[in-house]
């Protein structure tokens, strides 16, 4: 089986393609930092099944090229592999046709079978259980609990006060959650987090 690699980060990229070409089954057939690079490669070496992260170098989003990768090589497998947990990308992903979505925790020997399973014809997408907890693993305790606030509706003046923080260090905790989850604000996060059940309101 031919793979290609997208990830933006030179240092993950070169870690994946070590991993994952020890599986005797795999043939590393391309390793790009930008999704605008995978069409070209998959021109030039005919890949079975590309990996790839949403966002690639450039701040290119890779859903944006499945649409293009579905109309030329349809028999392609597609597996994403990304750190954000926000359920949108999930979404938007079995709509262009991703065949599989998967964490960057996971280890190598589950993302080794996720790659077998997707190129048999399986589609592998993680529960909402699994997407909580590992945004929950992120964060520190306090920065769980400014989440809690947010989520029953507490305003940033109440939740300084709440929990004793400054304005700038509710700011900069905020600012880490963000960074940790991959959400773009905390209403998005807020929303999820109330939808999947990971943080029930009171009442």
């Amino acid at each position: 089986m031919k793979l290609i690699i997208c990830e933006k980060q030179k240092i993950l990229l070169d870690g994946l393609a070590l991993s994952l070409g020890k599986e005797k089954t795999f043939e590393i057939a391309g390793l790009v930092t930008s999704s605008n690079q995978i069409l070209k490669t998959l021109k030039e070496t005919n890949a079975d099944l590309i990996l790839s992260d949403i966002i690639s170098d450039e701040d290119v989003d890779f859903l944006d090229i499945v649409k293009n990768i579905r109309s030329t090589y349809p028999n392609v497998k597609i597996v994403v592999f990304t750190n954000s947990p926000d359920i949108i990308f999930m979404e938007n992903s079995r709509k262009v046709g991703v065949d599989s979505f998967v964490y960057k925790n996971i280890s190598t020997e589950e993302l080794i079978s996720v790659i077998k399973n997707t190129y048999s014809g399986y589609s592998v997408y993680p529960t909402s259980d699994r997407v909580g907890n590992m945004l929950l693993s992120n964060l520190s305790k306090i920065e769980i609990s400014i989440l809690r606030l947010y989520c029953n509706g507490k305003e940033k003046d109440e939740i300084f006060s709440i929990l004793s923080l400054s304005r700038s260090a509710l700011k900069s905790h905020i600012s880490q959650i963000l960074q940790k989850t991959g959400f773009p604000s905390m209403s998005r996060i807020t929303e999820y987090a109330v939808s999947v059940g990971l943080i029930f309101p009171e009442k």
